[in-house]
């Protein structure tokens, strides 16, 4: 397993700076109708995700997916990635956990480009780094099931979509907009499991346990105040899975 140190640091990093701005608009093709139209979508805020349809989010996900990292920019990030860290001696249980998030990943367009890596560190953590690789600890992958590792994979390609705009609130010390960015986040993984006929609920229960095992271990993390509390996400989760399921509901 080795010194999970250097791995540790790159976990954090992940995770705060895991944030392309989502575009306004997408121009939308209605076969039943056979017409295009300029569809708003106000993905700006996690209000506005919350009063668009969300079968217009799930087409709008497609659309504007961002391009992944070129095959050259993975090797790049791959290289600095620190040699020690890295758990590969696996149980059965723990490779039929990661072997489930190809589903996601698949109908996501990352199957081929995220490299997974669990990792020797004490925290629970869950983190995609510099959109190449999911570095997943060990401590996680043992205290998720397989529906709730899912949900969080989705969550995290989610981050693909504010990239650049989380990065930017972080820099600028932004906690507002941080945790904004990160209710986003919640809501396109919702969007994007309803669509998968995926238990929803499983997200809010996966960062349920992340969050009480690292508060019971370690107390109060550095980087609190950045996120939304667990009442506001769950609250928030709440009524984006309705109005989600709502919507999958009457386009039947």
């Amino acid at each position: 397993m080795g010194d999970g140190a250097a791995y540790l640091s790159t976990v954090v990093a992940s995770v705060l700076l895991s944030g392309a701005f989502v575009r306004a608009t997408e121009l939308a093709t209605d076969v039943s109708h056979n017409q295009s139209a300029r569809e708003s979508v106000a993905l700006t805020t996690a209000q506005n995700l919350l009063a668009t349809d969300p079968n217009a989010i799930a087409r709008f996900l497609e659309t504007a997916r961002p391009a992944p990292v070129s095959a050259e920019e993975k090797a790049g990030v791959l290289s600095t990635l620190p040699l020690e860290g890295e758990v590969t001696d696996l149980s059965g249980s723990a490779r039929q956990k990661l072997a489930a998030l190809t589903k996601v990943l698949r109908a996501t367009g990352r199957e081929s480009v995220y490299e997974i890596k669990v990792i020797d560190v004490p925290q629970a953590a869950i983190g995609l780094h510099a959109r190449a690789v999911l570095l997943i600890s060990e401590a996680a992958l043992t205290l998720l099931d397989a529906d709730e590792l899912q949900a969080l994979l989705a969550h995290e390609i989610a981050h693909e979509y504010v990239w650049t705009e989380r990065e930017r609130a972080f820099q600028l010390a932004d906690r507002s907009r941080l945790k904004d960015l990160e209710l986003m986040c919640d809501g396109i993984a919702i969007v994007t499991l309803h669509n998968l006929g995926m238990d929803v609920s499983r997200l809010m229960t996966g960062v349920q346990k992340i969050g009480r095992f690292n508060r019971e271990r370690f107390g109060t993390a550095n980087n609190e105040r950045d996120y939304p509390t667990l009442a506001q996400r769950q609250a928030f989760a709440r009524a984006m899975s309705a109005r989600s399921a709502e919507a999958i509901a009457n386009a039947r």
